[in-house]
């Protein structure tokens, strides 16, 4: 086990070290892979991004996405291109073919390569949108001022960038490998394999399989290893360890922000944050201690005031137990429930998505992160000037509007808008 895990990161490095020195070396050819039809038509294959309508049970589609993967073929004798085909679509389809169960480190050494060509492929866009207007435009060339006379020009300095259909044809093969590989029936989803697919997916700007897989996270069955034929373990997805870690559920969302996708925004949070698994492990982690410490409080508390009563020569040692027992044990309740309180029912950090009135402060403290994520997708499609606040308008907006009443919340609330004191 540790020399396959070894081996396995070795390759990973490898792969990324020659990712990045390809990149750095020869980046004047990426143009030329669009221009001589490098990628093969995306349709031909039918790469579709899968919809997050689609169910998880639906796991025989398996054989079709192998197929995909298997008939996934980039053309270009580019070095970067030629990487990823040997190193990671070659890696794919040997994979998805085995009937074995693959080393979990294996698969996450895919999933980092992926990973590394994904953020090489954001950082060609992110560079190629900050490139000036004027240096694409030959006019401007003749009359530009003397002051940027200076400037070296793209074709100087060498920065070719990719165009967009060989960009798009790039995300898409990454997006089906990432997707055939998740999706397989004897690949179990471990939390870091879970994380590493929302990154990918995030910086390839395509995350409508998103809800799908954080469903897959919890219900898939889990293959066990050394079985021939392959069984599987039917998993609890209400079970604390299914739950989705808020961190990947946030990247999750900004990356369905940034699609503008208002519907699968509404699955992302559906899926993340309003399941029973990610309510039992923020009670289990947040609360379990605190309510064990309330419990066992009184017991310590009485030996407290048994031992103190010893000091005491002016009452009896019995009077004087139950004295100081009521008076420690009201002092500490008290306190606690004051701080209950302030905790339950804090909004300094609401902006536009607020509790509406008669909701238990439990369910208050228990669903907060679902408000928090709510209220960041309330940002993202009102207004972002405070004073245009309660102007917005639109089916968009008038769903938003009723989504987030029928869950015991209110957007807007008039009396806590500007002006509205």
């Amino acid at each position: 086990m540790r020399s396959t895990s070894l081996t396995c990161n070795h390759a990973t490095k490898r792969i990324i070290e020659r990712a990045f020195n390809i990149r750095r070396a020869s980046r004047k050819h990426w143009t030329s892979l669009a221009q001589h039809g490098c990628f093969e038509d995306d349709r031909s294959h039918g790469w579709a991004t899968p919809k997050s309508k689609r169910l998880p049970s639906q796991i025989s589609r398996s054989a079709s996405t192998r197929a995909q993967v298997r008939d996934l073929s980039l053309t270009s004798t580019h070095p970067l291109v030629s990487t990823l085909e040997n190193q990671v679509l070659k890696r794919a389809r040997t994979l998805l073919e085995s009937s074995t169960v693959p080393e979990t480190v294996e698969i996450e050494g895919l999933f980092q390569a992926c990973e590394v060509f994904a953020k090489l492929i954001a950082e060609e866009t992110q560079t190629s949108r900050q490139t000036p207007t004027s240096q694409a435009i030959p006019a401007s060339n003749l009359l530009s001022l003397e002051e940027d006379r200076h400037v070296p020009r793209a074709r100087d300095r060498g920065d070719v960038f990719l165009s967009v259909p060989a960009k798009n044809a790039a995300a898409r093969a990454i997006s089906s490998t990432a997707y055939g590989i998740i999706i397989d029936p004897k690949i179990y989803i471990t939390p870091k394999l879970l994380s590493a697919y929302v990154n990918i997916h995030s910086l390839l700007n395509r995350p409508q399989s998103l809800p799908e897989v954080f469903q897959l996270y919890a219900s898939k069955p889990s293959p066990k290893p050394k079985t021939s034929p392959l069984q599987f373990t039917t998993p609890n997805p209400n079970k604390p360890t299914a739950h989705i870690p808020i961190s990947v559920a946030d990247t999750a969302l900004s990356a369905a922000i940034r699609t503008k996708d208002l519907p699968l925004c509404f699955d992302i949070i559906n899926h993340s944050v309003c399941t029973r698994a990610f309510q039992y492990h923020k009670f289990l982690r947040r609360a379990f201690i605190p309510i064990s410490g309330a419990v066992l409080a009184p017991f310590a508390i009485y030996k407290l005031a048994l031992e103190l009563s010893g000091h005491l020569s002016n009452m009896d040692v019995a009077v004087a137990t139950d004295v100081l027992f009521a008076g420690i044990l009201a002092y500490v309740g008290f306190t606690a429930t004051i701080g209950v309180v302030a905790v339950t029912t804090s909004n300094d950090q609401m902006d536009r998505v607020t509790w509406a009135s008669g909701t238990p402060l439990r369910e208050r403290w228990m669903r907060e992160e679902e408000r928090m994520l709510i209220d960041r997708v309330a940002g993202a499609w009102g207004f972002p000037q405070r004073s245009k606040r309660g102007e917005e308008e639109g089916p968009d907006w008038e769903a938003l509007r009723e989504w987030i009443g029928m869950r015991a919340m209110i957007l807007d609330r008039t009396e806590l808008m500007d002006g509205m004191e």
